[in-house]
């Protein structure tokens, strides 16, 4: 290490060697064409600008909230104007547009440029499938606004086509409500038959209800819609409607508005509208600066095709709670037949566990609309088969001398059922999921052929191989058992970005966070029981290091060289009975959120965090089926009031930037974003503030066009942490210069003649101790009552689990020596 200059203040600029702001006229965390030298693009796996240096891109998803219309209220506990969904509107989510300018600031003064934008299907087509009439233009343009304003904030965005359980009205977000009408399905029935749990109509069956305390229900079980009738069947028709129900037709007009109308089959019907739903706000956003591109589908689900069994659900792959039928008994539900259905609650140590089997009884109300045979088939409104599609299909019947469903085809929902197609297999990934996906995505980039295109597997999946082309597909592919055993042989979209999901799912579902974490992946996939567990705070990350590894590991197996992004990452702050928001002590919350990312960089992973959500709230969290993941909450916090603040951003709360934060002490944090080579190590600790980062450059050939930019690395160095500090900066070799109103160091490396060379950087701050004792200072200011001198305190929280060990073995082994030495004395 060579230590390059006398120490830095937050309040001085002073540059070092000859970095010159003429070379740092932008913030390393200015994603703008014009700091980037050109649009962002794909090169050896990695994200590049125009001088060639490899990007870290980090963000926040924007926001929970956008899955819920403005007008009615749909917040999901919410139940008035719920079953008007010809007329909702979605202007204002994620945020009235006038408030935007204050949200972009916040990510800009975070370090966290990179947004991926929320849009479900039903906020721009909820009033019809026709694009030519049906759109809602307003959205579009509420929609173009808020991306017409990001370059200003040097933002980036990408627009995910989000969705969770098909649609708000099978108890999730995504798809308009007409959908299901078009599969014949009744959306105002769905809660009797036991089609769906929906938030806000089981949260009224069960207030006019007897208690059950057998039964604890609740926005928990959200999950478990999957595989309920109307989700389970929406997904079904959407992917694989040609080859499982070819008998559903739906009367549509022309999508280019002329002609006369046509039948289509209902997979054409539901794909074609969304995809050109789609398209034309793609046509409107696309061309914008801070549009990188388009995600085709968030958490896509392959619905009843390869299902596990009519009697039953896998347990390893599906979340079982709450009202669980097979799909068998949510047939016969579905079609108003009573039915005797497991109930799940939570346990340990497995997640879950039947505690009974109850009476669910629709009382002859039908999922399925009734056909009215006087009504002339109207173009746009289809309503589906005036009967269960699955019945009308000869899936199966009902028996009423044993008044029980019986299936007829057991193997219905593997083999393909057109005309001339009849026997042949179906597999998702390859036959459903990988032609949409190349659908979509030519017609979103048909006005920027630029456009990155960001694809996930079903979450907690790996992706199968998926190569630029099918002559790329080797003999490990074709033999490879990490994933679903195929090939998938469609062409792939250009400009690839892998952008898979990472949840604790054991904190998730349980709501709770003590000492111990699972690593849930390799448990579902069969690993001992105690090789899954980790205990500690090195062992959280150690935990999801793993995790993410695979994850990594197996999308370069499957996809070669592609970005990797991680799409959607974050914590649950309503853990621990929610005791952090009573208390301000989110110190738990902390540990995991800090696991998380520090993970994510230790495999150099980028990411955007769920969520930013500004309207976030204690009671009722992000809005939809009480999730909580908001790293900003909205309560107005009052002195001695029942909300407060995360005490260590207390010094904080009075700068409208970081004010209601919650853990941003962790979120906040250095990385570098634009480097001249490829990156190494990262590790930063949000004890010490100390940071180190590590990075390889090539051979540099003389390139007048980009100047000695190639040679600038430029790192993110947050006030929040840094200001009032004097540093301590360490590089290998090189110049380096820290300019605090861009919140930015500067480093550039030497010109080398070696084929590749490593450097390195470490900051530190020079007062770390008495940072240290500060910190347990404002620990106890908040918390009251610590008894053990400040400075023990510090040393103490300094130990990690396997020092604690060995210190305590230490002292057994000297409790055993001082034994043996006092028997020994006696004899």
């Amino acid at each position: 290490m060579n230590f390059m200059s006398a120490p830095l203040s937050c309040n001085d600029r002073q540059p070092a060697g000859d970095v010159r702001a003429s070379h740092a006229e932008h913030a390393a965390h200015d994603l703008s064409d014009a700091a980037l030298g050109g649009s962002i693009r794909i090169q050896d796996g990695h994200f590049t600008d125009g001088y060639g240096r490899t990007l870290s891109l980090r963000g926040l998803n924007v926001s929970g909230s956008s899955k819920l219309p403005t007008e009615p209220n749909g917040l999901s506990h919410l139940t008035e104007g719920f079953f008007e969904h010809r007329t909702v509107t979605f202007v204002g989510r994620p945020f009235p547009i006038e408030e935007a300018h204050l949200h972009f600031r916040r990510l800009q003064a975070w370090g966290l440029p990179l947004i991926r934008l929320l849009v479900t299907w039903e906020s721009i087509g909820h009033a019809g499938p026709n694009p030519n009439t049906d759109l809602d233009l307003e959205y579009i343009a509420y929609l173009r606004q808020i991306i017409e304003l990001m370059p200003k904030y040097d933002i980036k965005c990408f627009v995910c086509a989000h969705q969770d359980v098909w649609s708000r009205f099978s108890g999730g977000s995504g798809a308009p409500g007409w959908t299901f009408e078009a599969a014949g399905l009744d959306i105002e029935a769905f809660t009797d038959t036991g089609a769906a749990y929906v938030h806000g109509q089981d949260d009224a069956r069960r207030a006019v209800a007897p208690v059950n305390e057998r039964e604890p229900s609740g926005p928990f079980v959200w999950p478990s819609g999957y595989q309920k009738l109307a989700a389970s069947t929406m997904a079904t028709l959407f992917w694989a409607g040609d080859s499982l129900a070819p008998e559903l037709k739906c009367r549509r007009s022309p999508l280019h508005g002329n002609g006369t109308p046509e039948d289509v089959s209902v997979q054409s019907f539901l794909q074609d509208s969304l995809i050109e739903a789609f398209g034309r706000l793609a046509d409107e956003v696309g061309p914008l600066e801070a549009c990188l591109g388009f995600e085709p589908m968030n958490e896509p689900h392959r619905g009843l095709i390869h299902l596990h069994d009519f009697h039953s659900w896998n347990y390893d792959t599906e979340l079982h709670i709450g009202y669980y039928p097979s799909f068998a008994e949510a047939l016969a539900l579905g079609s108003g037949y009573a039915q005797q259905v497991p109930y799940y609650v939570k346990s340990w140590p497995f997640p879950t566990r039947i505690s009974h089997r109850t009476r669910v009884d629709p009382r002859g109300r039908s999922a399925w609309l009734p056909l009215e045979s006087h009504k002339v088939a109207v173009a746009d409104r289809p309503q589906g088969m005036g009967r269960c599609v699955w019945r009308a299909h000869g899936v199966w019947k009902w028996d009423e001398k044993k008044q029980a469903p019986v299936v007829l085809q057991k193997d219905y929902f593997e083999y393909d059922h057109r005309s001339g197609h009849e026997g042949e297999r179906i597999e998702w990934y390859r036959d459903c999921y990988a032609p949409f996906i190349r659908r979509f995505t030519e017609r979103t980039s048909r006005q920027r052929s630029s456009h990155l295109c960001f694809v996930e597997p079903i979450p907690n999946e790996f992706m199968p191989p998926w190569q630029p082309n099918e002559s790329e597909l080797t003999t490990a592919h074709r033999q490879q058992t990490y994933a679903t055993r195929t090939l998938i042989t469609t062409e792939r979209p250009r400009n690839f970005v892998y952008t898979p999901h990472f949840y604790d799912l054991n904190v998730l579902f349980s709501k709770a966070h003590n000492w111990m974490s699972v690593n849930v992946q390799g448990l579902s996939r069969g690993m001992f029981i105690l090789r899954g567990l980790y205990f500690g705070v090195q062992g959280l990350r150690k935990n999801y290091r793993a995790q993410l590894r695979n994850i990594l590991h197996y999308g370069r197996a499957s996809l070669s060289h592609v970005p990797v992004i991680i799409g959607e990452v974050g914590i649950p702050f309503d853990i621990n009975d929610k005791t952090a928001f009573a208390t301000g002590d989110y110190d738990i919350q902390r540990q995991l959120m800090n696991a998380l990312i520090a993970a994510m960089e230790d495999n150099l992973l980028g990411f955007t965090l769920w969520n930013y959500n500004p309207h976030n709230c204690v009671e009722w969290g992000d809005g939809w089926n009480k999730e909580d993941f908001s790293v900003t909450n909205g309560d107005e916090i009052v002195e001695h009031g029942d909300v407060r603040p995360d005490y260590r951003n207390k010094s904080h709360e009075g700068d409208e930037l970081y004010r209601g934060g919650r853990v941003l002490d962790v979120v906040i944090r250095p990385y570098a974003i634009k480097i001249a080579g490829e990156p190494l190590r990262s590790d930063w600790d949000p004890r010490t503030l100390r940071f180190e980062f590590d990075w390889e450059s090539k051979s540099e050939k003389v390139d007048i066009g980009k100047g000695d930019k190639a040679r600038l690395t430029e790192l993110f160095l947050p006030k929040y942490h840094y200001e009032g500090h004097e540093l301590k900066v360490e590089v290998s070799d090189g110049e380096w210069e820290v300019d605090w109103e861009r919140q930015t160091l500067y480093v550039r490396h030497r010109v080398h003649g070696t084929e590749v060379a490593r450097h390195s950087l470490v900051v530190e701050i020079r007062d770390v101790g008495k940072h240290l004792r500060r910190r347990v200072e404002d620990r106890r200011e908040a918390f009251p009552g610590g008894v053990i001198p400040i400075g023990v305190e510090v040393w103490l929280e300094g130990l990690t689990l396997n020092q604690v060990l060995a210190g305590l073995v230490a002292v057994l082994a000297g409790v055993v020596a001082l034994l043996a030495i006092v028997v020994e004395a006696r004899r």
